[in-house]
């Protein structure tokens, strides 16, 4: 599961704009204290003291409370200092003493924006488009509440406007960018960004965002590139880090993922998404002791995540800490009752546990939950199949391959149970399909020599084809796996080159664990006696037909 991202919400032009210096607009007999407060609050503002600022330009209002320009400017402090409502006030007071006043209707639309108010942000952008037709920024700004509003030829149209009126305008690319990328158009939004970043090449935010729409196109070195480049840019950026790790591990390259996390929680100790991501890219890497470690932390951070208590229970299976992974995908259930895949994944445990009724139960009840899933039908047929239910196991099999023509594993099982009901032809039919989906899977070409090998049925053995198909699963496995090794011994044995088979068997019984050694060992005296192995299938009886009552 993935970890919280910050919205790619449009951007205002910001509080604060630049207007003409109150100081300068004061005459000689304006009094002393009155500029110094006014002074004062202007270098407080500059310095982010914004509660010094809006302290000295309330002292300011109450020597003259008449004049629109001192709240205007304490409406920008406490608008930088989050009090959003009490800088929509001010500001009201500004345009209520100069109803012309379109720099402080202008800012009353940004803190309208911060406070949620869409529309009345609207009305005062428009307003201040009307009384400066010629000023891009509240033209920029309408646009982006448009864009926020999910009305884009509205807001694309403003932003086409705003390019006109300033063509090399920072915000009106970056804006129109998230808008496009909003869209899934990021093939334009990236257009968008490289001319943010033309305009204003230190702008961490513009090359995370290209970073993002280029991740989206699957130009992911680009990406890389561009977050690296924000990084630099604000080397303590967690979204940076978050944002590098995930494409890092899009990439399998799971160990640069891993330090992009770990430098995240470092910023954030407390990021619970961080380290159940983190987690998996150590599960990726084989690592479970860590990955376990991680999906507990974050467990503990957030207990009614699902997420990494689903991951955890995934590494307790890849580990065989059977018991453990049930409980955890027991939880999951509880937590997430609809989910099939922590069904499927607690079916599998209690697969391997050999607890086959209860595996059933969960696939069966994946299944209800989403019958069209294959990876359900996969695990109960299985379950079947080892509980010697062959024809139900044969069907679950088939609705897998239903559902999923592509799926070579599907043919291959179902062409391993229509082997032991003793259908040979037609398990060699699935065999080879799977050959057709992918050619040089070493299983599937094991298989397909292994039955051609030995087959019971003589016109179904081709030794030529075995032997190809074999030496090509063993060189694929560096003739390091046993059971393939195996079966290119029983494949010169159909030819009748007894030499090579004695001695391909011999590497196959040193390869063998020893619980499969005299298994290999019968097949070694065939061939040192002069003779092919044929394998022995116990057909189940068919079922007994009964007639209907009447």
């Amino acid at each position: 599961m993935h970890g919280p991202v910050r919205a790619r919400g449009p951007t205002g032009p910001g509080l604060g704009r630049v207007v003409p210096s109150y100081n300068a607009g004061m005459g000689s007999d304006m009094p002393s204290e009155l500029q110094n407060l006014v002074r004062r609050g202007h270098v407080y503002a500059r310095r982010g003291e914004y509660a010094h600022a809006i302290a000295a330009f309330g002292g300011a209002i109450d020597l003259d409370p008449a004049d629109a320009e001192l709240y205007f400017h304490r409406g920008n402090a406490l608008a930088a200092a989050g009090q959003h409502s009490d800088a929509v006030a001010d500001f009201t007071q500004a345009v209520e003493i100069r109803p012309d006043y379109a720099e402080a209707y202008h800012n009353r639309a940004t803190a309208h924006v911060e406070s949620g108010e869409l529309d009345a942000a609207l009305t005062d952008y428009t307003r201040a488009i009307d009384l400066t037709p010629d000023d891009p920024d509240p033209v920029n700004g309408r646009a982006a509440v448009y864009s926020r509003l999910k009305n884009f030829d509205a807001a694309f149209a403003d932003y086409e406007t705003a390019l006109k009126l300033a063509p090399d305008t920072f915000r009106t690319y970056f804006n129109r960018g998230n808008a496009y990328s909003a869209l899934g158009r990021h093939e334009d939004a990236v257009a968008d960004y490289t001319q943010a970043v033309r305009v204003n090449p230190r702008h961490a935010r513009a090359y995370l965002y290209r970073a993002l729409s280029l991740d989206a196109l699957d130009r992911t070195a680009e990406a890389v590139a561009d977050l690296s480049t924000a990084l630099r840019l604000g080397p303590t950026n967690p979204e940076a880090f978050w944002q590098r790790a995930r494409v890092w591990s899009k990439r399998d390259e799971h160990e640069k993922a891993v330090s992009d996390f770990t430098w995240l929680l470092k910023l954030d100790p407390k990021h619970a998404d961080a380290f159940n991501l983190r987690g998996v890219e150590y599960a990726e890497l084989k690592d479970h002791v860590r990955a376990v470690a991680d999906f507990t932390k974050a467990i503990a951070l957030d207990p009614d995540d699902a997420a990494p208590r689903f991951n955890r229970g995934l590494s307790h299976a890849r580990t065989k800490n059977l018991p453990a992974a049930v409980e955890d995908f027991t939880e999951v259930i509880r937590l997430v009752s609809d989910d099939p895949a922590a069904f499927v994944q607690r079916g599998y445990a209690f697969y391997e546990q050999h607890e086959l009724e209860r595996a059933l139960a969960d696939f069966t009840q994946a299944i209800a939950l989403n019958p069209e899933g294959g990876r359900a039908y996969f695990g109960r047929s299985l379950a079947h199949r080892r509980k010697g239910d062959l024809s139900a196991a044969a069907a679950d099999a088939t609705a897998v391959i239903e559902r999923n023509p592509k799926s070579d594993a599907a043919f291959n099982l179902r062409a391993s149970i229509r082997y032991q009901l003793g259908d040979f032809a037609a398990a060699l039919a699935d065999h080879l399909a799977a050959v057709e989906i992918d050619p040089d899977d070493p299983a599937t070409l094991n298989h397909v020599a292994w039955v051609r090998a030995t087959c019971p049925r003589d016109d179904l053995r081709d030794g030529s084809a075995a032997l190809r198909d074999a030496l090509r699963a063993c060189e694929l496995t560096n003739n390091e796996a046993p059971g393939y090794v195996d079966t290119l011994a029983a494949a010169y044995a159909e030819l009748g080159r007894f030499e090579d088979a004695v001695k391909w068997q011999q590497t196959a019984v040193e390869l063998a664990p020893e619980g499969s050694k005299a298994d290999y060992e019968t097949r070694l005296t065939l061939y040192r006696d002069g003779k092919p192995y044929r394998d022995v299938i116990d057909v189940p009886a068919p079922e007994p037909k009964t007639d209907a009552p009447e």
